[in-house]
């Protein structure tokens, strides 16, 4: 008979032990994600990009597969960043453009333009932001960057000069090496930094930076139309940061101790997660 009480209570400790357990997992799988409002608010659905880094891989660049990965390393959107480059003589206008319909290559009328670097004729730089980074304009001088010179190495005779696009063949390495680099340390870093920039320029350039954010193309907001239509922004790993990442406080809910949670901009928690990072 005590034989009998005894596993009794071993058999309710081991149940009670496993739904303690199991509880969190069923919870988590009963989560419907975020909702539209607060996926749409973060930067990477919004189009924003950390365009004082864009700046430095462009110095830093050794040639174009360099930036164009360097790029998308510093981007927390869904999309990949695609670059497009026209050259004549000393005259040069690059571009990256986020492709919102993940055809592998830039269509003006269903991309968004993100950002421009120009080189005039007397090698000046001006790079300005577009849509919700169109309160960035910067000058950077005169340089001879070895990009550039790299650059001519990939470039085909085209209508008017010389010209560069991100080729369709790249376009799963590009993929590829990005989600590479977000389940990496690296990538934690690189959010704290766009957190970062993003604070600082919404101090910094006020009613411009606001202006901007309600500024966006219309593939943009074609594209987002979509997702909210679909739904498919509830499964969107796109600007969603981690604790680590943000200054505000919030919910916990769906927070693990490696994934990430939050809003773009370190405005707000979500309450959703990304792939955890390691």
């Amino acid at each position: 008979m005590l034989q009998k009480k005894r596993t009794r209570k071993t058999t309710f400790a081991l149940l009670a032990g496993a739904s303690l357990i199991a509880g969190p997992a069923i919870a988590a799988c009963g989560s419907s994600g975020p909702s539209y409002e607060e996926w749409a608010a973060t930067d990477g659905a919004a189009g924003r990009i950390n365009l004082d880094e864009v700046q430095q891989a462009f110095k830093d660049a050794e040639s174009p597969t360099d930036f164009e990965k360097r790029v998308n390393e510093i981007y927390e959107g869904d999309g990949i960043v695609l670059v497009r480059v026209e050259q004549d003589g000393d005259y040069m206008n690059l571009e990256g453009w986020e492709d919102l319909n993940n055809s592998k290559q830039i269509e003006d009328a269903s991309d968004d333009r993100l950002f421009s670097i120009v080189r005039n004729h007397n090698r000046e730089h001006e790079m300005r932001g577009y849509g919700t980074n169109g309160y960035y304009r910067s000058s950077f001088g005169v340089g001879d960057f070895l990009f550039t010179y790299m650059l001519l190495s990939a470039f085909s005779p085209g209508f008017g000069g010389y010209y560069y696009a991100t080729p369709t063949y790249r376009y799963d390495t590009i993929n590829r090496d990005r989600t590479n680099y977000r389940n990496s340390s690296n990538y934690r870093s690189q959010v704290s930094k766009n957190s970062s920039y993003f604070n600082k320029q919404k101090s910094f350039a006020g009613s411009s930076y606001d202006q901007a954010s309600r500024n966006v193309s219309s593939s943009r907001q074609t594209y987002l139309n979509n997702q909210k239509t679909s739904g498919s922004y509830k499964s969107s790993s796109t600007g969603v940061r981690s604790s680590w990442g943000s200054t505000s406080r919030g919910s916990s809910f769906g927070r693990t101790s490696t994934g990430f949670t939050g809003g773009g901009g370190s405005a707000r928690l979500t309450g959703f997660t990304r792939p955890s990072l390691k």
